[in-house]
């Protein structure tokens, strides 16, 4: 027979330590705590959810060996065609084909650097509310389950890489969604994995850029940074009425909200000193996209036959995608004009100074601020100012 909870609960519990745990000496809160406490198991949690977010819940079996060698002879084509345009030095990159569940578990590994981050700045907020130290204590757990359904919910659709926008460290294809998009739009999968391949060799060589990616990385972790506790959005996620629950679609509805959002779930709201770095991201992360668009049109028109088409597709794809996770997480995802104005930039500095004013983009200091990205001719004449 089980034996009932038995401890005991000290009347000082606490009180010789104002700041430390509000739970201390709590039984059940205590167990609460130790649970979240253990950090690996929570990343273990978030990984399987990402794993059963990708997948599905269905059986996913690892990417057949006839696709893996096509795929290493379709990269081997990209790489060499990517490095003739970029005229970048860069190490080659391996490619690697993944399943979904595999994609998403690289995906989570690159965000959690953030979200640790993300993790700490909500945990190392103070406050003498008991029910606000709870949701403190419990930022690990919703940081993670967030990361976790982020990644599960981008592997469903994701080429490789570049549609999370956190650098990930090596090259990384997910077949299976080429195969699908592929079939969808009634398009050859050997010119799609070539497209996607040039696509991922280029965004990987100009994110090894030195400067590129240190810009890249102090932006992401500055705008995490950013988020700070809000009474507003756990008030909002705790006003669930009750009469829906006699309503399946409208209790429904206001879960999806809640579980859509991720600033909801982690009950967070953005600092205004946000609205800078986002501007800032958004115009590095629109050069950095148009300029591999550049490259793969450069390179995908010469070995694509239907490439036309081919880049329809993909761009009609971006369009109907809308916002996810990512977008509202982590802000890297860019929105149509967003796009726009980083090919105008691309293309004013090619009519103005040719491919090789393009290639300035790799010397240090060189990235446009927001101001520079509506005047290519404005950058151009800031990068030939004398030295001081």
């Amino acid at each position: 027979m089980p034996q009932p909870y038995d401890s005991v609960v000290a009347d000082d519990a606490g009180a010789d330590d104002p700041g430390g745990d509000p739970f201390k000496g709590i039984p059940f809160l205590g167990d609460i705590a130790g649970m979240l406490g253990n950090e690996a198991s929570l990343w273990e949690g978030a990984r399987q959810a990402a794993a059963q977010l990708a997948t599905g819940g269905t059986p996913e079996h690892n990417v057949d060996p006839v696709v893996r060698h096509r795929l290493s002879e379709i990269s081997r084509v990209a790489e060499l065609h990517t490095a003739n345009v970029t005229h970048l030095d860069i190490v080659p990159a391996r490619t690697e084909p993944v399943t979904r569940s595999g994609w998403a578990a690289a995906a989570l590994d690159a965000i959690r650097p953030l979200m640790d981050r993300l993790s700490e700045r909500l945990a190392g907020e103070s406050t003498g509310d008991p029910f606000a130290g709870l949701l403190r204590m419990m930022s690990p757990m919703t940081v993670a389950m967030t990361a976790g359904m982020m990644a599960g919910h981008l592997a469903t659709k994701a080429f490789g890489n570049s549609d999370l926008g956190v650098p990930m460290g090596r090259v990384l294809i997910v077949p299976a969604n080429i195969t699908d998009f592929a079939s969808e739009w009634s398009l050859d999968v050997d010119d799609v994995t070539l497209w996607v391949a040039i696509r991922e060799h280029a965004m990987h060589s100009m994110l090894a850029v030195p400067h590129v990616r240190a810009e890249l990385d102090g932006l992401l972790l500055r705008y995490v940074e950013g988020f700070q506790r809000s009474d507003r959005a756990f008030d909002e996620m705790l006003e669930l009425d009750p009469d829906m629950m006699s309503e399946p679609s409208e209790l429904g509805s206001q879960l999806q909200r809640i579980f859509g959002n991720p600033e909801l779930l982690l009950g967070v709201s953005r600092d205004d000193s946000q609205n800078d770095i986002v501007q800032r991201l958004e115009t590095l992360l629109s050069v950095v996209n148009a300029y591999t668009d550049d490259v793969v049109a450069q390179a995908g028109s010469r070995l694509i036959g239907g490439f036309g088409a081919l880049s329809e597709a993909v761009r009609r794809r971006q369009l109907t995608q809308g916002a996810d996770f990512a977008d509202r997480l982590l802000g890297v995802r860019l929105s149509a004009e967003a796009r726009e104005r980083g090919e105008a930039f691309i293309v004013g500095v090619i009519e103005r100074s040719g491919r090789d004013g393009l290639a300035r983009l790799f010397e240090p200091g060189s990235l446009p601020t927001p101001n520079e990205l509506a005047a290519p001719g404005l950058w151009l004449a800031r990068l030939d100012l004398p030295l001081d």
